[in-house]
Formats: C-alpha cells, sequence, structure tokens
C-alpha cells in the first residue's frame, strides 16, 4: 500500500516539475520575445527623439543665418562689425547643411518625410543662391566685404524675399515635426502595450508555477520528513567528529593503541605541507613533524606508549615550519576508553601553537628580570608588600638605608619591621592603605647613628582592577637635596648682599652728583663718580664670574684641548695683569722650562693663571716679586704649576674653604681689594674639567703658594714636536 503511494507520488511529483518547466520555458520564451520587440520599438523612439532634436536644430541654424544677414547689410559701412556678421553668416550656412544631410540619412526609411525634405532642400537652394546674390566679397581688405543695393526700396525687397523663402522651410520643417511627434506617440504607446502585456504573461505563468511548485513541495516534504529526522542524527553525529578534526585550529589526530594513524585533521597538514592520504594508515611518530630528530621521534613513541597504557601524556616540543621558523606546541595524548570497559580503544592525540605565549612568557620572565634589576639598583629604597602587609620585595638600598638586611625583612610584615626603626608617632603615616601617601622624618641609622632625613612615599598596588593587592613603599635619602637647599638659600642671600652692596654705593654716590649738592666741590664729586664706576666695575666682574662659573658647573664648556708651549701660555697671564702688577710695584717672574708643553685648554688655563696672579698682587706689599713655577712630574704622568707670593699668609683653617663660593679670608677683602669671592672656586672647576687637582699651602706673615697639576696624557708623549707645533698654529 505505501510502496504504491509512492510510486503515485513520485508520477504526481515528475508531472508537476513538467508542467512548471513547460510553463517557465513558454514563459520565458514570451518574455524574450516581448523583449526584443521593446528593445526595436525603444531604438525607433530614440530615433524619433533624434529626428525632432536635429529639426530644431536646423530651426535655430535658419534663424542665425537670417540674423547675420540682417546684421551684415546693416552694418556693410563698418567694416570690422560686417566682417564679424559674414563669419556668423557662413557658419551657420554650414551648419544648416549639416543638419540638413542628417535628416536626410535618418529619414531615410520614410518617403512622406523625404519627399518634404527633397522640397526643403530646393528651398534651401534657392535661399542659398538668393544670400548670395546679395552678400558678394571685395577682391580688396580696404574695401567693405560685401555690399547691398543702395535703394533703400530696393533693399526692402532684397529683405522680403528671403524671408517668404524662410518661412516656407519653417512651415515644411513644422510638417516632418508633426509627422515625427505622431510616430513617437504611436511607439511610445506601443512600448506601454508590450511591457504590460509582458508583466501579464509573466505574472500568469509564475503564478501557476508558484502553485505546481508548491504542491510538489508539499508531497516531498510530507513523504521527506521521516527521512530527515532519521538521517538528522547521522548529521550531527558526523559534523561533531568533522568539527574536530577538520575545524579545529589545533593538531587533532585519531591513532589506534598501537600508535596507527586513523584520522587527521587540516591544521596539521597544512603546517608540514603533507597530503593525508599520505600520512593515513602509517604510525604516528611517522609523521614529518616527528622525523625532524631522533629526540623528536622517540617522543612521539613515548606518547603513544603511556597513552595505549591508560596514562593521559604532555609536553611541550619545537616544530620548525616549512620556513624555517621555530614554533612552541603543547603536545598530548589521551586514551578513548570502550564503552563501560577498561580496554582502549583509541587514542586522540592533540597539538596547540603556544609559541606566542611562550614568547609572552618569557617576555614576562625578561621583564621580571629587568624590573628586578632595576630595584635592586635603584639609589632608592624600595619596599613591595601583599595584601596581607607581607613583605616581598626589600631592594639592597633599603638593606643600606635601614641597616635591615633583605632575609629578615623578606616574609615578615611592614609593620613590624618598620618598629624597630621608627616610633608609633610615624608610623601611623606609614599605613599601608589604600591611598598613595607622602611623609619625612629625620631618622637614625641603627649602626652608624647617622641622621638621615627619609622622604617616604606609599603606593597602593592595584594589578589591573581597583581591588588593593597590596602595596610599595619608596624611601630616599634627601638629606643632600637639603643641603643643597640650603646652600641655594645662603647662595641667593650672599649674592644679594654682594649686589646690594654696591648698588648701594652706586646709587649714594651719584644721588649726591645728581641732586647737585657737589656742585660747588668739583673734587669730591669726581671723588664720588669713581667711587660708583669702580662698584659698577665690581659689580659686571660678580656678573662675569657667576656667568662662568654656572656655565663650568653646568657642563656648557667644551673645552678644546691641544698641545700649548706653557711659555706662551705664562706670558698671556703676564701680559693680562701687567698694568696692574705695574699699578702695585709687583714684579713678575717666571720659571718654565721651553721645551715644556701641556695638553689643555688654552684659553681656559690662561683663565686659571690670570685668576691665581690677580690674587697674589692684591695680596701682596709693594717692591715684592710673584714667581711663576712649572714643571713636569715624570715619575706621576703630571704638570705641575704653582704662583707664590709674599703676602699675608692664608690661616690654616681657611686653605680648603677658600676655594668655595664667596669664600673670603677676610670679610672686608672683596670691597678693600674689588674681589668676588669666586675666582678661586672658577680656578677648581676649570683644573679638575681638565683632569687636575688644586691646593694652597701658606704660612702666617710669609706668603701663600698656589698649587695645580694637569695630566700628561700617555698616548699624546709620542708626538713630534713638528705635529705639536701643527697643532699650535
Amino acid at each position: 500500500m505505501s510502496q504504491g503511494r509512492f510510486h503515485l507520488q513520485k508520477r504526481l511529483v515528475n508531472a508537476g516539475l513538467l508542467v512548471a518547466i513547460l510553463l517557465l520555458g513558454s514563459t520565458g520564451v514570451v518574455a524574450f520575445l516581448n523583449a526584443r520587440q521593446w528593445q526595436t520599438t525603444q531604438a525607433q523612439v530614440q530615433h524619433t527623439y533624434n529626428v525632432l532634436l536635429i529639426l530644431e536644430r536646423t530651426k535655430t541654424n535658419l534663424n542665425a543665418a537670417a540674423k547675420a544677414r540682417r546684421g551684415y547689410w546693416l552694418t556693410q559701412d563698418i567694416d570690422s562689425d560686417s566682417r564679424i556678421f559674414l563669419q556668423d553668416y557662413q557658419t551657420s550656412i554650414q551648419q544648416t547643411q549639416q543638419t540638413l544631410t542628417q535628416l536626410q540619412q535618418l529619414t531615410a526609411d520614410h518617403p512622406a518625410q523625404q519627399a518634404r525634405l527633397q522640397e526643403i532642400n530646393t528651398l534651401w537652394r534657392q535661399y542659398q543662391a538668393l544670400h548670395q546674390s546679395q552678400i558678394e566679397p571685395s577682391p580688396a581688405e580696404s574695401q567693405p566685404e560685401a555690399q547691398f543695393s543702395t535703394e533703400d526700396a530696393g533693399r526692402t525687397s532684397l529683405v522680403q524675399v528671403p524671408d517668404r523663402l524662410q518661412q516656407q522651410l519653417f512651415a515644411l520643417l513644422d510638417q516632418m515635426g508633426a509627422t515625427e511627434e505622431q510616430l513617437l506617440e504611436q511607439r511610445t504607446a506601443a512600448t506601454a502595450r508590450l511591457t504590460r502585456t509582458s508583466n501579464h504573461i509573466l505574472a500568469i505563468a509564475y503564478g501557476l508555477s508558484l502553485v505546481s511548485l508548491g504542491t510538489i513541495y508539499g508531497l516531498l516534504r510530507r513523504e521527506a520528513r521521516k527521512r530527515q529526522q532519521a538521517e538528522a542524527n547521522l548529521r550531527r553525529s558526523k559534523h561533531k567528529f568533522q568539527s574536530v578534526f577538520d575545524e579545529l585550529y589545533e593538531f587533532a589526530e585519531l591513532l589506534t593503541p598501537d600508535g596507527t594513524l586513523l584520522e587527521i585533521n587540516q591544521a596539521p597538514l597544512a603546517f608540514a605541507q603533507v597530503a593525508r592520504e599520505d600520512v593515513l594508515g602509517k604510525p604516528f611518530w611517522e609523521f614529518p613533524l616527528w622525523q625532524q630528530s631522533p629526540e623528536l621521534t622517540e617522543i612521539a613513541k613515548t606518547a603513544v606508549g603511556q597513552a595505549a597504557a591508560g596514562h593521559f601524556f604532555r609536553t611541550e616540543v619545537t616544530f620548525k615550519s616549512t620556513t624555517g621558523q621555530p614554533h612552541t606546541f603543547d603536545i598530548s595524548v589521551k586514551p578513548i576508553y570502550r564503552s563501560q570497559s577498561e580496554q582502549v580503544m583509541w587514542l586522540i592525540a592533540e597539538g596547540r601553537d603556544i609559541t606566542t605565549q611562550v614568547q609572552l612568557r618569557n617576555a614576562l620572565r625578561q621583564e621580571r628580570n629587568r624590573s628586578l634589576q632595576l630595584i635592586n639598583g635603584s639609589v632608592d629604597g624600595i619596599a613591595a608588600f601583599d595584601e596581607n602587609g607581607i613583605c616581598t620585595v626589600w631592594n639592597p638600598a633599603m638593606e643600606t638605608l635601614t641597616g635591615i638586611p633583605r632575609d629578615r625583612a623578606i616574609g615578615h610584615r611592614g609593620m613590624d619591621i618598620f618598629r624597630f626603626l621608627l616610633p608609633d608617632s610615624l608610623l601611623q603615616h606609614l599605613h599601608l592603605g589604600t591611598t598613595d601617601t607622602v611623609t619625612a622624618f629625620d631618622f637614625s641609622h641603627p649602626q652608624n647613628g647617622q641622621i638621615r632625613l627619609i622622604e617616604a612615599c606609599y603606593s597602593p598596588l592595584h594589578n589591573g582592577s581597583t581591588t588593593v593587592t597590596g602595596g610599595l613603599i619608596v624611601l630616599r635619602d634627601v638629606t643632600r637635596q637639603r643641603e643643597l637647599e640650603r646652600l641655594k638659600r645662603e647662595f641667593i642671600s650672599i649674592i644679594s648682599h654682594e649686589i646690594r652692596t654696591p648698588l648701594s654705593s652706586i646709587r649714594g654716590a651719584l644721588g649726591l652728583v645728581a641732586e647737585g649738592i657737589l656742585d660747588d666741590d668739583p673734587q669730591t664729586a669726581k671723588e664720588m663718580v669713581n667711587i660708583a664706576n669702580n662698584n659698577i666695575e665690581r659689580l659686571v666682574r660678580l656678573v662675569n664670574d657667576i656667568l662662568a662659573l654656572n656655565r663650568l658647573e653646568s657642563g656648557q664648556v667644551d673645552l678644546k684641548f691641544q698641545w700649548c708651549p706653557v711659555t706662551s701660555l705664562v706670558q698671556q697671564a703676564f701680559s693680562s695683569v701687567e698694568a696692574l702688577a705695574t699699578a702695585h710695584q709687583i714684579r713678575l717672574e717666571a720659571t718654565v722650562p721651553d721645551d715644556l708643553w701641556v695638553w689643555a685648554d688654552p684659553d681656559w688655563l690662561v683663565q686659571v693663571l690670570v685668576n691665581l696672579i690677580n690674587n697674589a698682587i692684591k695680596f701682596s706689599p709693594s717692591q715684592t716679586a710673584i714667581a711663576v713655577t712649572a714643571e713636569a712630574l715624570a715619575s706621576e704622568s703630571m704638570i705641575q704649576f704653582s704662583v707664590a707670593d709674599q703676602g699675608r699668609g692664608i690661616p690654616a683653617d681657611k686653605l680648603q674653604t677658600i676655594f668655595g663660593r664667596f669664600q673670603q679670608v677676610d670679610a672686608s677683602d672683596s670691597r678693600q681689594k674689588g674681589g668676588t669671592g669666586l675666582g678661586l672656586a672658577i680656578c677648581r672647576l676649570i683644573v679638575q674639567q681638565h683632569g687636575g687637582h688644586i691646593w694652597a699651602e701658606s704660612e702666617l706673615g710669609k706668603g701663600s703658594t698656589f698649587y695645580f697639576t694637569l695630566p700628561y696624557p700617555e698616548q699624546k708623549k709620542t708626538e713630534t714636536r713638528e705635529q705639536r707645533e701643527g697643532c699650535l698654529s
């Protein structure tokens, strides 16, 4: 019964399909024929539009020719204007002839239009001949290009005759246009009818086809539901299997317990550039990736053996791609048991490319090591604590600052560690909380007892979230910073005093002169001006010395080293201080070997000598001598300079401090001697930047001697005297 019904449904389906195919085929034929007819009609419509367009152009050109002719006639006595109208007339005649030719071609399939066009051509030739008789070019350039009859009545007749011809031409052109417009309406209506007919045929045919197909679909759907339901489970099962082996990005293989490869997905095949049929049925360890080295082959055999014995195997291996790039894979092989049995039925081998993760892991390890190096190399004490306040990081600088070794800090609570170092009043500022805190306190080192100013900064650690997962404490020794701030305040105070004192003197002296108080005492007024001038020079020296000192301390000075003869340097220094020495009745003496050379910047070295000799002159009594000497210390590879005077001497407790800023043996020296207190500080910086050393020796009442040494580079000793002279020149 069901078999007969099946065959009946099959015949009905076939009949329905045949009907649907016939309907669709006939619909297609009818649609094709209608489409061709529609295209033909549409082409005729376009042809009619073109004829109408050419007719309008012909009318326009005729009007243009008539206007140009009238203009020529009216301006025939004006040479330039008549030429323009003549050119326009000729252009319009040519364009009219072209449009008439186009009309001849476009209406070749219409006898009535051709007859009218013949009449138009006849009138057009008469029109042209009449115009040619009215417009004749002059043979000479100086004559008008065209002439008309000079009598007014004759002119009127010459204008009226062409106008009548033009009216006849326009009438014939209008008749052609009317005929074309009728054709346009007919063809447009035919196109609309074809479109409606095609739409009706298509709608009916497709409607019948849809009814046939719907009936067939209903019959097939009702019969196929059972088969679809039966096949659904099979498709799902097959889809799962294919998804595992073909859609996974990871490597996946199905093996027998003895290691034979039953199935493999596309990922390992693409990576190894091998075909599926070349590896199926072969041992797992003969896959090309495992053949890259004996060690890999042995790993594959071990993995199969352990998995066949019921054990899960997992390891990391490195394979090379076909381009030679190494890739790290997480490989695992696990057993699949028979249902409700401990017998291993299959083995599943999986491989996941973890190259990126390994690189990130290595990068994180390197970054962690780098961070530890930075922490351990930091000059600030750094300590880290977890969410329970237990110390996890304690760098060497923290050991130095606190005196607590790392092994006694790691693993202990932070508050317990700092309680041994600080009183409770300071511990409350170091509480390991959830906000950033900064505090400063005086700290006595437990080992050496030194008092240091410590700045403590605490920051909570969030680990990328809002939850606090620990804390970080940074201890910084700001003792030197506090000392520098104190020195800065002292420097500003000294500068203020050094500038205010001469300014007060300048203001007082110039004020007396400006107010006219000393008008009757020119000598005293001159003395006041001299006082002001001396204080101005003192200010200039002070500013220049401060600028030089700042350049030297900030490293803005680029020393230009070269070989320099010492005799020449000493002579330059003597020339600079000769006037001052003469004024103080001081003799300048030099003891320098002629063949002694020094590797230095000559300008800055002369500055050192000038400053030392200036000081010696200021503090030496008249009729005494200042001795400048230089000698090579071969045993130390040094050249030593000395400047000796016979002055009052320097106390022993001042021999080191005089090289500081604004340091004087006597506070009144800056006013009486005109110094700024910066000369020796500048000398020390210049000598230090040359790699040398400067110091002073003195005996009260017998004079002082200032020494400084400069290195004598070993690699420069081999240079010849000619090379030295070349450098000097």
